[in-house]
């Protein structure tokens, strides 16, 4: 890697989700290696549960390279010296594909796919009533006439089907008898699979790959598999490290600097209880690196906008508001954590651990405490419940908050707020409660700021002495913003005390090591004029 270009992105070892440049891509993953033979020599159905994004199927593509060419495309990698198996017939189905279809173009779909990966048209029966050719009728026949153990089958996004079509009860139905049919089919012929590898998001109850398969081996939640896929800090540093130096001259940071923002806005994934490590998310590491004159952006959450099953519980308002309050810890238990339920009834704490919008952390007991892994990941779960409630600041405003950062360095509390208050004037509705809380009007505000190279956006920075509202870093300027609310005017005044005793006693802000110019204001949000209120508080 240290001879690569690190200006160059085409260069980069991860590259797009294709088969192309393999063996560049896969000296990311030499030290994984022995993870990855682990899973190649089971003998037993294997389940594999991620967030999206997280580089399924850039496993499943590895693994369907090494049973159906062998090492072809991993000459002086590390699975050379390991791997001794021969090539095998491989079915890498990818449900995703088929998440938009409706039930009698997912089962046409799944059978046109079947027949063209084994090329058996005009060998398998003839169309139903509907014009489809039956899926399992197809597979069956494919498999009737197939050596024992001689077939390995990747089934990505297994779900995907099912999430995409939670709101759509008579089409969730289908297609789940559909799945359940073919799974069936499949347990029918076990002994024809060399292997049999799924991956997904959630796990699903009354979908037969958990039941058909006695011997399912789920390794999600196995300690030894918690980093096969994402990067840890060692991936980081030791494979790109050169373009990590070349940010350093586009954003005109020091490499310190950059390393801290980068774990700051996209580590901090565990899958484990007893995991020794965190993990990044490979897709946000790939897009900054790529595209490093945009800065630290929200790529994992733009590259697939609002998830079907996540929206449905954001309009929940309780839902919307639970998201302010990080000081009240979730925790859920161990066996929580593998539990199934049916599609539109998965514990919404559950699943956003499913779907990587919370990620867990140990406590002394056997059970784990759900926190955002992240910046992006927290600032995405707001926008997501802002759009879930139709609540959207006006795009006239982002001019206007461009100049932000010139506001924050000339202390410029006047021109803040009066942004703040337009921020919420726009976005709040006039039936809104959302004034009734002080948190969810500060991260109305929280969400409407882009995260931009001239301005750091903080909220709930923890400390040992407790949590800040909001900080908004410059280049320069370093300030802190705590919020009290006040039902009517007349208590104006004693919330903001209350705001600026917070801020002293606290200490936010204060450090041996501070390298900015400091100040701390105190706001007050007015439940009775629908705006927000300061008092300038102290500058250090």
């Amino acid at each position: 890697m240290s001879n690569l270009a690190p200006y160059d992105p085409r260069r980069l070892p991860y590259g797009n989700i294709g088969f192309a440049d393999m063996r560049e891509r896969q000296k990311i993953y030499v030290d994984k290696t022995d993870l990855l033979y682990q899973i190649a020599i089971q003998d037993v159905p294997i389940f594999f549960s991620r967030p999206r994004r997280f580089g399924k199927s850039l496993l499943i593509n590895t693994l369907a390279s090494l049973f159906a060419d062998g090492l072809k495309y991993f000459k002086g990698l590390a699975i050379e010296k390991m791997w001794n198996d021969k090539t095998y017939q491989v079915i890498r189905l990818d449900f995703s594909s088929l998440a938009d279809k409706p039930p009698q173009d997912f089962k046409r779909g799944l059978g046109d796919k079947l027949i063209t990966k084994f090329n058996v048209e005009g060998r398998v029966s003839k169309n139903d009533e509907n014009g489809i050719r039956d899926p399992d009728i197809i597979l069956a026949q494919i498999l009737e006439k197939s050596l024992n153990n001689s077939i390995v089958l990747l089934i990505d996004e297994y779900d995907a089907p099912l999430t995409h079509n939670i709101d759509k009860e008579d089409n969730l139905n289908s297609i789940m008898m559909a799945l359940n049919s073919f799974y069936a089919t499949i347990k029918e012929y076990t002994d024809k699979f060399r292997l049999i590898f799924i991956t997904g998001v959630t796990r699903i109850s009354h979908i037969s790959i958990f039941s058909a398969f006695n011997n399912l081996n789920d390794l999600s939640l196995s300690p030894e598999f918690n980093s096969l896929l994402g990067f840890t800090q060692n991936d980081l540093v030791h494979y790109f490290d050169p373009y990590v130096e070349h940010a350093t001259q586009i954003l005109n940071m020091s490499k310190d600097d950059i390393y801290a923002r980068i774990q700051q806005y996209y580590d901090g994934f565990q899958f484990t209880l007893d995991a020794e490590e965190t993990l990044y998310n490979p897709w946000s590491i790939i897009n900054f690196l790529y595209k490093q004159q945009a800065g630290f952006r929200n790529y994992w959450f733009k590259s697939s906008g609002s998830s079907t099953i996540i929206m449905q519980y954001l309009k929940d308002s309780s839902f919307f508001q639970s998201f302010s309050y990080t000081d009240n810890d979730i925790c859920i238990s161990e066996d929580e954590l593998s539990d199934r339920h049916e599609i539109s009834n998965i514990p919404r704490d559950l699943l956003l651990y499913q779907t990587g919008y919370l990620t867990i952390r140990q406590t002394s007991d056997d059970t784990a405490r759900l926190v955002f892994p992240n910046t992006e990941v927290e600032d995405s779960i707001l926008k997501l419940s802002l759009l879930a409630h139709n609540l959207r600041p006006d795009q006239k405003y982002s001019a206007e908050i461009d100049k932000l950062p010139v506001y924050i360095d000339k202390r410029n509390l006047e021109e803040i707020v009066n942004l703040f208050n337009n921020i919420i004037n726009d976005c709040v509705s006039i039936l809104s409660n959302i004034f009734n809380d002080e948190r969810s009007v500060r991260d109305i505000i929280y969400a409407a700021l882009p995260q931009k190279m001239k301005l750091q956006k903080i909220k709930e920075r923890e400390t040992c002495r407790g949590r800040s509202d909001l900080e908004l870093l410059t280049r320069k300027t370093h300030m802190i913003i705590e919020f009290k609310r006040t039902q009517s005017n007349r208590g104006k005044h004693a919330s903001l005390e209350e705001a600026k005793a917070q801020i002293k006693s606290k200490q936010y802000g204060l450090s041996p090591f501070q390298t900015y110019n400091l100040y701390r204001v105190a706001m007050v949000i007015s439940s009775e004029e629908k705006k927000i209120l300061y008092d300038f508080c102290e500058e250090i």
